[in-house]
Parts: structure tokens; sequence; C-alpha cells
């Protein structure tokens, strides 16, 4: 009886799987409501692109320099001794020789007036001596001895109006006093730094020119430059001079630019950049830099093209201010995505809403 039992609840449970397994069938093969479900479809990404063209534009070089004062001046002290008298303060304008500061030279005068004494005695005694000579009173080795020590005294007085001049310091040119290392009774001992004294009337633009490019400027030639105070203001200036040998350093050539600076509107430390043709580019395609993304060590752009967005990549000729030049990759008339291509992938889909 209860084997029977048992059989029988083996056939409802049979039972009751098949109906299950029945109706997961239906619904595999039957959608709700008798209706298919709508197949997904890729939301395509908006994207702006731009024409390429393949044109001929000049080949500028642009590299940065530093303005330097046309003179830089160190003073310092050519005797020792203590500082009585300073006569200029920083920023002062000074002229070529003008006094800027004197030492204390009472030692040097003390010499000086015993110098000129003595020079004064030998050169009565000189002339006296000749007179006698020349009448035959005196033989001529003395009067050689007498000569001799003339000419001795002189050299002293002179050596002594030279040590007094060595006790002020002046300036060798005309432009402003940019630095003052002294004060009013400092002793300062020869060689000393005291001001510094820079001419900025005319002002020198130096850059390094790499070797490739050394040829494509020469003395004489005007070259527009900018600095940064002013970027959107360019000025020009004269090449005066290029290297003939490359620093060991960089393997650059230094070049000098002369510009004139009457009002003092480029001071000596500010940055420039300087630009310069270097030749022709033909046949590239000119993008703005956003259109070009970097890819492990590469350069890619993504293309347009039957509603997808195709991965290229390029190869770069040089990079301006805001645009690269394209020299490999890509050809007349496709369509660059310069307009959100920074999250795309090669194949997705894209919709082009204006071109450039």
């Amino acid at each position: 009886m209860m084997n029977r039992k048992r059989a029988s609840a083996q056939v409802v449970l049979l039972a009751i799987l098949g109906l299950v397994a029945a109706l997961i069938l239906l619904m595999m093969v039957f959608k709700p409501n008798g209706k298919e479900l709508p197949e997904a479809k890729e939301t395509a990404v908006s994207v702006s692109t731009l024409t390429a063209h393949l044109t001929s534009t000049a080949d500028m070089v642009h590299l940065p320099a530093l303005v330097a004062a046309n003179v830089d001046a160190m003073l310092s002290a050519e005797k020792a001794g203590r500082i009585v008298e300073i006569k200029v303060d920083r920023g002062d304008r000074v002229e070529q020789g003008q006094l800027l500061l004197q030492i204390d030279d009472r030692i040097w005068q003390a010499n000086l007036k015993q110098a000129s004494s003595a020079a004064e005695d030998a050169r009565k005694n000189h002339e006296r001596f000749k007179q006698l000579q020349a009448s035959g009173a005196v033989a001529e080795s003395e009067f050689d001895h007498i000569e001799k020590a003339y000419i001795q005294a002189e050299a002293m007085a002179i050596e002594a109006t030279i040590n007094i001049e060595q006790c002020r310091v002046v300036s060798p040119i005309a432009g402003i006093v940019n630095e003052r290392f002294v004060e009013v009774g400092e002793y300062v001992q020869p060689g000393a730094p005291v001001f510094q004294v820079v001419d900025t009337s005319t002002v020198k633009i130096i850059l390094q020119i790499p070797e490739k490019d050394v040829y494509a400027t020469r003395p004489g030639d005007t070259l527009p430059f900018t600095v940064q105070p002013l970027p959107n203001h360019t000025l020009k200036g004269v090449v005066s001079f290029v290297a003939t040998q490359a620093d060991g350093r960089n393997n650059a050539f230094r070049t000098e630019v002369v510009v004139d600076n009457p009002d003092g509107t480029l001071r000596p430390g500010m940055i420039a950049r300087v630009e310069f043709k270097r030749g022709e580019n033909r046949n590239m395609v000119s993008l703005p830099m956003s259109a070009v993304l970097p890819s492990k060590g590469d350069h890619i752009v993504y293309l347009a093209k039957d509603g997808q967005a195709v991965r290229r990549k390029v190869q770069i000729e040089t990079i301006t201010r805001k645009r690269v030049l394209i020299s490999k990759g890509l050809e007349e008339g496709d369509q660059v995505i310069i307009e959100g291509n920074r999250t795309l992938s090669d194949g997705q889909r894209v919709e082009p809403l204006t071109k450039k």
C-alpha cells in the first residue's frame, strides 16, 4: 500500500515539473501581449567636425629668450679705505663720469703734496743743470743723473694723483643704479663690489638657437618678439650677433637681438618669445590642438565617416601657439572631429552637428 502511494506522488511531481517546463518554453517563444521587444540601439555622440585641407604655410620657429641690459656694469672699489660719502642710491639715473662714492683719501692727499713738492724741486734743479750742461760746466754723466731724478719725481707725483682718483668711484656709463652694496662708514677692500649700474636705453634679447635652425637667421635680420607682461604687443629688434661655436651644454648657438628701449618698457630679466621663419610647410593639415589626442606615445585623431568614429594615427610636424600641423595620416576632405572627441572609441556612432 505504501509503495502505491509513493509511486503516485512521484507521478504528480513529474507532472508538475513538466507543466513548469512547458510554461517556461511558452514564455521564451511568446512575448507579453503578443508583441516583440524593440532592439536596443546605441546612442550617437554629438560632435563637431572640420574638413581637412592640404595647405602650405610658413614654418615659423618660436623660441624663449631673455631680456638683458645693453651694459651691466658691476663697479668695485680700487683702493682700500673707509667710505666717507655716497652720492647716489638705488634707482637713481647717473651720467657717465658722475661721482658715486668717495673713500677717505687724506693719506693719499698728503702723499700727493709731498710728491708734488719733490717734483717741483727736481724740475728746478733740472732746469739749472740743463743750462750749465749747455755751457759745458757740467759733465754729461752728472746731467744724466739729474735728469733721471727729475723723471722719477714727476712719476711719483703722477702716481700720487692716480691714488687719489682711485679713491673715487665714478660711473663708466650713463644708466640707472640698480643696486648698492655698501654703506657710509664701511671699510672696503680693493675689488669689493659697491654699485651695479645698468644701461637700458638699448637692450639685448638673448636666445639659444638649435643647430638645425642656425642658418634661418643672421646678423642684420629683423626679428619680432613679445614679452610676458605685454603678450599682445609685438616688438622688433635687429640681430647683432650669432655665435660661431655652439654651447657645449645644449649644442645651441647664442644669438643676440638689439632693441632700442628709450622709454624703458623692456627691463632686464623679462622673458621674451622670439619668432622667425625657418622655411615652408608644404601639403600639411592645420588643426586646433583639441583635435589631436595622445595615445601610448602616439598621436591620434578621430574622423567622422558613415556615421561612425574612425580612429586615425597621425604625425605632428610642428606645434604653434594654438594649432598643430599634421604631416602624415590625413587626406584632403577627411572630416576630422574637433569637439566631442575625448570620450570616443573606434567604431562608436557619431552625429556631426557642425562643420568648420
